[in-house]
């Protein structure tokens, strides 16, 4: 009985008004009632026969198959009934069930079904399946449908290949792990419409973070009033550090109030008025900063509705100092984080604190850590792992949450400025930015001339802060240390962790590169963006998991070639990904990257056969300002592996490739044609699978504004790209998975 009997297949016809959407079918889905019986009765007609299920399908049976040649199942009464299955809703089009039934032809060569060696030898060479999967095949011969049935069951489509059983039992530093730099903002760094979100800890949490940042400054200071200023003669006008927050919140909320108003004369200009209005040129839509670097396409939205301040006067603030970025509470900003760390995954989660705060407001961020996440808080060692002996390992601090913090000195000395405070009080590399790589360190805007600075008592962005001895108790595990050098004592410490600028990191890479490596086996670095990056771009995290570096604070709110690694790196691993095994702690022989994984020579040919639901414009599939038929697709594809330098290259007789792009295709569902369009990667060398990522972007070619805007994206970790007939899943520039967005390839990798 044929898979897909009852299920006509519909094509447009050439006197269509308007174009249709190309129509899709479902594999087994429950659009079609005929369908899903027959599917069912035979499913019905084989239990007796079957084997006992297998990743929660029903097996084939092992004699001879059913007739096909009908449509009903109105046999099926008289056999034993069994619990309705649940039938996997794969919609794929026309052209894509075409390529698959060209497939389908091709192994069965003159045969008028196909044999059951034939179709294992196809899974084994083409699709890369392990020999005890093909040994499943119970059939003798299988029709299309029945071809088809067992693909999508037994076997997976999804180019990304599944995890292994993820090992714990390692000590933390033997993780890469998920990071987030600036973690609240919602907009760019020196956006004048940024904020400030407790919603943006959740989102990072919910996709996977497991680093998050938090910049902490005090939380009650005032504004005084115009009558205020006038009756202190002697106040200089200005504003600290700590009033940017209070201005800032100011200026946006005045901001959004007049775009609000505009807004909504422009819609009610635009009902009566004789001009239309596409609903793209309102201008109750801001730019988001989810732009792909290369590309730079702008992603606009409406905003949201205007919150109001609800954080207590007397409580830290969390907000982006010196910069008119509007403030959020810093306990609603824990309770967001107790409330979303572990929703889906109970891997442990490290936040990273930024301290401006004074000391009293320092004791005020304990008790509220303290309140908010109660047992979730790692706030004393556990028995048998010391920190300065040992750290724990992965599995024992499930649902853990460990803050990362500067210790406080042995003996406190307050000096009589804050000007004077000695290195060691700093809120240097180890938080966001290194003294000598920050954008400025100027002393603030002035209101009005050359007698208008800031109140004596403002601290400047080089202003140190120190910490309060029960805020450094909470750095039990991850102890943020300024990096002195990789030779001192304090980098044998195994709590510590050194935070530095990505150029920084870089240079170490180059200067001491085995020093930095073996460091890196055994003890935490992290690196974050350096600090020209005020657009919030980020750089590309592989270059430093290369080097060992744990954690890569990424701007997770900037869409860009660096973030789409991140995905690809972190894709299905909540947020803790276990290093190659010569970058272990327990590895005592590589020294070096090259002695760590040697790396292989790759050939890689993926040959792209269809698309569909290509988003008709980024961000926005529904956009009626267009027609999908006047779309076209273009997909680029990127290798991301460790580059010959320059000494290197003499050794390589060679160029290689590392980009590639298909032919332009036609529509949101375009087709390749039978032979595809090939993306090629030959002799590649130094591969490292587990640290190497192949980058798919698809454009739109017919773009009249001189750049081809990213529509869709794809990247995957090269040791999870599974060969032979795949879909690759496509998100969008949120970013989200698009809803059916997929290409068909065909995929062909090999390793020397």
């Amino acid at each position: 009985m044929s898979l897909f009997c009852g299920l006509i297949r519909r094509r447009s016809s050439a006197k269509d008004d308007k174009p249709r959407r190309a129509h899709t079918m479902s594999i087994f889905g429950n659009t079609n009632i005929q369908a899903i019986s027959a599917l069912k009765g035979m499913v019905r007609f084989t239990t007796a026969a079957s084997p006992a299920p297998m990743h929660g399908w029903e097996q084939p049976p092992t004699q001879k198959a059913p007739p096909t040649d009908e449509c009903s199942s109105q046999n099926s009464a008289q056999h034993a009934r069994i619990p309705d299955i649940d039938i996997p809703d794969i919609h794929i089009t026309t052209e894509m069930h075409e390529a698959l039934d060209r497939t389908y032809d091709d192994l069965r060569g003159s045969e008028p079904r196909l044999s059951r060696a034939k179709f294992a030898e196809f899974l084994r060479t083409v699709q890369g399946e392990s020999e005890s999967a093909v040994n499943e095949l119970a059939r003798e011969y299988y029709t299309l449908g029945d071809f088809k049935y067992t693909w999508v069951t037994d076997f997976s489509w999804d180019a990304t290949g599944p995890l292994p059983e993820k090992d714990l039992s390692k000590p933390l530093t033997n993780y890469f792990i998920s990071s987030s730099h600036n973690t609240y903002l919602v907009g760019n760094q020196l956006a004048s419409l940024s904020r400030s979100s407790p919603e943006a800890y959740r989102t990072v949490l919910l996709r996977g973070c497991r680093c998050i940042e938090i910049d902490v400054w005090n939380g009650d200071t005032i504004i005084p009033t115009t009558s205020e200023r006038s009756a202190k003669i002697d106040h200089k006008r200005g504003l600290s550090g700590e009033s940017f927050p209070n201005v800032a919140t100011t200026v946006i909320e005045k901001v959004e109030d007049y775009l609000s108003e505009k807004a909504a004369n422009r819609t009610r200009s635009t009902s009566f008025g004789s001009r239309s209005s596409s609903p793209r040129s309102s201008l109750n839509q801001i730019p988001l900063e989810t732009r792909e670097s290369g590309d730079r396409l702008d992603v606009a939205k409406p905003p949201a509705p205007r919150p109001r301040q609800t954080f207590p006067k007397d409580e830290p603030i969390v907000t982006h100092g010196w910069t008119l970025t509007a403030p959020c509470g810093f306990r609603e900003v824990c309770r967001a984080v107790g409330e979303s760390a572990f929703v889906d995954n109970d891997l442990p989660i490290i936040v990273s604190l930024e301290v401006h705060a004074d000391e009293d407001q320092q004791e005020v961020m304990v008790k509220i850590m303290k309140e908010e996440w109660g047992e979730m808080l790692v706030d004393k060692p556990f028995d048998g792992t010391g920190p300065r002996l040992q750290l724990p390992k992965l599995g024992e601090l499930r649902r853990r949450i460990l803050v990362k913090v500067k210790k406080a000195p042995a003996k406190i000395v307050v000096p009589q400025s804050t000007m004077d405070l000695p290195a060691i009080y700093a809120n240097d590399e180890d938080a966001s930015g290194s003294e000598d790589e920050r954008p400025s360190q100027c002393t603030g805007p002035s209101l009005s001339g050359t007698n208008s600075t800031f109140s004596s008592q403002a601290k400047t962005p080089s202003s140190k802060v120190n910490i309060c001895e029960n805020l450094g108790k909470l750095a039990v595990y991850t102890r943020s240390q300024h990096y002195k050098g990789l030779a001192t004592k304090e980098a044998k410490i195994p709590a510590h962790i050194f935070s530095i600028s990505e150029n920084r990191i870089l240079e170490l890479h180059q200067k001491q590169h085995r020093d930095m490596f073996t460091h890196n086996k055994g003890y935490f670095m992290r690196a974050f963006p350096a600090g020209r990056r005020f657009d919030s771009s980020n750089p590309d995290p592989s270059l430093f998991w290369r080097g060992g570096v744990q954690m890569v604070a990424m701007n997770w709110q900037y869409l860009d070639e660096g973030m789409m690694l991140n995905e690809g790196m972190f894709a299905d691993e909540k947020g803790w990904v276990l290093k190659p095994e010569g970058y272990q702690s327990s590895n005592k022989s590589a020294e070096t990257q090259s002695e760590a994984t040697p790396g292989h020579t790759m050939n890689l040919t993926i040959t792209v056969l269809a698309g569909q639901h290509i988003p008709i414009q980024a961000g926005d599939a529904g956009d009626a300002s267009r027609s999908a038929s006047t779309l076209r697709p273009l997909i680029k594809a990127e290798l991301h592996v460790d580059k010959p330098t320059d000494t290197e290259r003499d050794v390589y007789t060679q160029e290689h490739k590392y980009k590639d792009k298909t032919d332009v295709g036609k529509t949101d569902h375009p087709d390749f044609g039978p032979h595809g369009s090939s993306l090629q990667f030959l002799n590649i060398p130094k591969v490292v699978e587990e640290l190497s990522f192949i980058r798919f972007k698809v454009e739109d070619d017919s773009s009249k504004l001189g750049s081809s805007p990213l529509l869709a994206w794809a990247c995957i970790r090269l040791d999870r790209l599974r060969p032979g007939y795949r879909f690759i899943r496509l998100m969008d520039c949120k970013p989200r998975t698009i809803p059916g967005g997929k290409l068909l390839v065909k995929i062909q990798k090999t390793l020397v």
